[in-house]
């Protein structure tokens, strides 16, 4: 799970702009990655803060 995690977080990264939750879904689907939600279940953090902690 953790790498599965780690590739979004990555993925957020390297787009380097604010997503919202809508245009993340869409992304991570066609990249089979973990959807919004199971993000913040992971990390104990909401979207919202976890966009802002991981784009420059």
């Amino acid at each position: 799970m953790e790498e599965y995690y780690e590739k979004a977080i990555q993925m957020i990264k390297s787009l380097n702009t604010n997503l919202t939750r809508e245009q993340y879904n869409k992304l991570a689907k066609k990249n089979n990655l973990l959807c919004a939600d199971s993000i913040e279940y992971i990390s104990q953090k909401s979207f919202e803060s976890i966009i802002l902690e991981n784009v420059a």
